[in-house]
């Protein structure tokens, strides 16, 4: 008889392009995410329409609360805060009156500017 041992757990670690981890420079989340890591995360940015830079994760706790970034640590914003992304292919679609890979710009013409 076989029992259950959950020290023989088995996981993926996703790649990524970017550096992932709690210093300087580098992302708390990974590009590649998913059980099997087939899923990508949007591209990030600091979203337009706030004056807070929400890409900044310095004293912000890492998912699963395993440490806090350092200065210059990024925190992964998906689309700006101002899009849809879609983990199929890593790509944001922008809500009304915004652009660009992360939806990171305002386009004034369609915002009545």
């Amino acid at each position: 008889k076989h029992t259950w041992d959950s020290y023989t757990g088995h996981a993926c670690v996703c790649d990524s392009s970017w550096a992932v981890g709690l210093g300087a420079g580098q992302r708390q989340l990974a590009e590649y995410y998913g059980p099997d890591c087939s899923m990508r995360r949007c591209p990030s940015g600091d979203d337009p329409g706030t004056t807070a830079n929400e890409e900044n994760c310095f004293n912000v706790s890492a998912k699963g609360n395993h440490g806090m970034g350092s200065h210059g640590n990024l925190c992964h914003v998906e689309c700006s805060n101002r899009g849809s992304c879609n983990p199929a292919d890593g790509s944001c679609k922008c809500f009304a009156g915004y652009l660009g890979s992360a939806c990171e710009l305002t386009n004034s013409l369609s915002a009545g500017g």
